[in-house]
């Protein structure tokens, strides 16, 4: 005889035991069966179980979003040690409803591990003229720094950009290493600075916040912090550094550049360190580049975000002092009308781009967005290259160079002793799509307009929309 059993009467703590192992998408996938399985999702132990079950709350929409995102913060905003906050920080509405999560945060959760902020935007709420703007950010350090004394051992915050949370950096960078600086293994400092906030006086934080941070493996920051006493406090106290990001929004003419000394030190004492510098809307020549850029960096990662700036002298510098280190060589810029050249097509020497390719032994992304490239280059890159796992280039970019000669008819004529060049746009033939496929081993194709970032195609829009999520996936990568 087969006994029917109904499984919503089983008892919680029996549910409570079954779903600690299942995964977060399963566990919301089994809480929509019934009502009593519905109750057991919002138990503390499943939301205190390692790996931590991340909170995601969005508040980008209000209109859309705030049914939502009162349900989960109403249920779980006390219970849960990972919580990641995606909003928009120009509405000074959904600002407040921030702050009323950092409130509850602060008195409810004294069990919190990771928090992250990923605002949509690196614009501000308020302008920085307007009377409230200093007691906002006032506000959110408070609520910050009563939720970093209330909690007992956080291992990552991540401000995302934010800059009305970064606005006293030094408080709290100050209160973190008072609480915090034996369990602190990832902090997130960098900002984007727009052209709002590029105004605003500069904020000062002593190198030596950071000698109590013993455990810490992550830092980002901006490069206006990033100096010779900073390395040496790091190399004091944090040998277990493993990743350092730098942002490059501008280069003041007081930045004096890393000493080489410096990173031979660093060379023998954190061996295993990568340095990842990401240059955001820096107009600059080579020469001020290299100020930052020093031949002893151990450079795992170059990302330059809508600079105008790639061209042969820096290519070069990249393949000669990085050729060990580089893993990643990332440009975005917007696509212009002649597009934009690294090199000059018709000069003798070889591609800049795949002499990189040649030289830099562990290079596994490369992408190249707004520039001019050759399809036989790519396809020199992909053979050189095999193991990369990115090859990103804009599709109305790539070009074919066929020489000959113009016949009186206005007919061209492919002749490899021909005097004539003709140049076709956005033409990637599929056989050497298949090819470089091949090579690769995955399907490749040059990208489409509806594949890249908004600002590549789009002149009206802030440019830091392009890149804003791009910066937040790589602070979260290496969690």
């Amino acid at each position: 005889m087969v006994f029917s059993y109904d499984y919503s009467e089983l008892p919680q703590i029996v549910l409570v035991e079954i779903f600690s192992y299942l995964k977060h998408n399963d566990l919301l996938a089994a809480s929509s069966t019934c009502s009593s399985w519905r109750n057991v999702l919002y138990h503390p132990k499943l939301w205190s179980s390692v790996p931590y079950r991340c909170l995601r709350l969005n508040l980008i929409d209000r209109h859309n979003d705030i049914q939502s995102f009162r349900y989960l913060t109403n249920n779980f905003l006390s219970i849960t040690r990972y919580i990641e906050i995606r909003f928009d920080p120009t509405d000074i509405n959904i600002i407040k409803n921030i702050l009323q999560i950092l409130d509850t945060l602060s008195c409810t959760n004294r069990q919190i591990k990771i928090l992250i902020f990923r605002p949509t935007s690196t614009r501000c709420a308020l302008a920085e003229n307007e009377q409230p703007f200093i007691p906002l950010c006032d506000k959110i350090y408070h609520l910050l720094e009563q939720i970093v004394e209330s909690n007992q051992a956080m291992e990552i915050i991540s401000f995302g950009c934010w800059f009305e949370s970064l606005f006293r950096i030094e408080e709290i960078v100050h209160v973190l290493a008072q609480k915090q600086s034996q369990s602190i293994q990832q902090l997130h400092l960098a900002s984007i600075k727009s052209s709002e906030t590029h105004s605003i006086a500069d904020i000062y934080l002593s190198s030596q916040s950071f000698l109590p941070f013993s455990s810490l493996n992550t830092l980002s920051i901006d490069s206006t912090y990033f100096t010779n006493e900073l390395l040496h406090c790091l190399l004091q106290q944090s040998a277990s550094l493993k990743r350092l990001i730098v942002h490059v929004c501008e280069f003041r003419s007081d930045t004096q550049p890393i000493d080489e000394t410096v990173w031979h030190s660093i060379a023998s004492i954190m061996p295993n360190l990568r340095v990842a510098v990401h240059m955001l809307n820096a107009h600059e020549t080579f020469r001020k580049y290299s100020r930052v850029l020093r031949p002893g960096m151990p450079l795992s990662h170059l990302r330059m975000y809508f600079c105008s700036s790639l061209n042969v002298d820096l290519l070069c510098y990249l393949s000669v002092h990085y050729r060990s280190t580089l893993e990643c060589l990332d440009v975005i810029d917007s696509v212009t009308e002649p597009a934009l050249r690294y090199h000059n097509l018709f000069r003798a020497e070889p591609d800049p781009l795949v002499l990189l390719a040649w030289q830099c032994k562990k290079l596994t992304s490369l992408t190249i967005l707004g520039y001019e490239v050759l399809e036989v280059n790519l396809l020199a890159i992909a053979k050189l290259r095999p193991q990369l796992r990115r090859l990103n280039v804009c599709a109305d970019c790539v070009m074919t160079l066929q020489y000959g000669h113009l016949q009186m008819n206005r007919q061209f004529v492919e002749d490899e002793d021909g005097n004539d060049a003709f140049i076709q746009y956005g033409i990637c033939t599929n056989s050497i799509q298949t090819i470089i496929g091949q090579v690769l081993g995955w399907q490749w194709h040059p990208l489409s307009k509806h594949e890249i970032p908004i600002g590549v195609y789009e002149y009206t829009v802030p440019l830091e929309l392009s890149f804003i999520e791009r910066i937040h996936n790589i602070f979260e990568s290496s969690m």
